[in-house]
């Protein structure tokens, strides 16, 4: 029973997200709000020259680091033989690589005219790095929370997830390719994803056990 109590709150949780990026797409289609996040985006641009260490950011914020990482964590998975959770982990980023594709077709934002530091193609809403590694560090933090025992290495290991999303966010903004609110509704985007995706995982996994358990 808590395990569909649990799966039911994330979906919740997933569609108040939902509705938060919708918002925030909102606010963007607002000549007003449009303007001030354009402002803020631009002293943000490149502040205090750390180019190298927000490129490296962005790097690791990237399906060319995202697609390596995931297929060394399956390999050691399926060495564990947990089908599920190699298939919620693939499900989870492959999903929200397409989503993201799907939203900037909808919402067509451009980028900032800034000279980008890093390439950078498509729409700017949502940001893709920041909705990716919402989703991708997001479920590291997630499964760490259930599996670490240990409360230190658990809670060490999700403040360092976190403080990595935000600061992969940040870079997109630094770098001149992602205007604020981009970042903002890609994390919330992200965050709603990763939620319906976990609540569908959690669903499978109780009706495994419970059909282990009658079998």
């Amino acid at each position: 029973m808590n395990s569909y109590i649990k799966s039911n709150a994330m979906f919740m949780a997933s569609g108040i997200l939902f509705t938060i990026f919708l918002f925030v797409a909102l606010l963007i289609s607002l000549e007003a709000t449009e303007s001030w996040d354009r402002m803020i985006g631009e002293s943000l641009y490149r502040i205090g020259e750390m180019d190298g260490f927000f490129i490296f950011l962005s790097y690791i914020g990237s399906k060319l680091f995202f697609y390596p990482a995931l297929i060394v964590l399956t390999l050691f998975i399926l060495f564990k033989r947990n089908w599920y959770l190699a298939l919620f982990l693939w499900g989870n980023l492959v999903g929200v690589r397409l989503l993201n594709t799907l939203l900037k077709t909808i919402f067509s934002r451009d980028r900032p005219s800034l000279d980008h530091v890093v390439e950078a193609g498509y729409y700017s809403y949502p940001s893709g790095h920041s909705m990716n590694s919402m989703a991708f560090y997001g479920a590291i933090a997630y499964l760490g929370y259930w599996m670490i025992k240990k409360s230190w290495l658990r809670n060490t290991l999700m403040i360092f997830c976190f403080i990595l999303i935000g600061l992969i966010g940040f870079s997109r903004v630094y770098l001149g390719v992602h205007y604020p609110l981009d970042v903002f509704g890609g994390f919330a985007m992200g965050a709603s994803w990763l939620l319906l995706m976990s609540g569908i995982y959690s669903k499978v996994v109780h009706n495994k056990k419970i059909n282990s358990f009658h079998n």
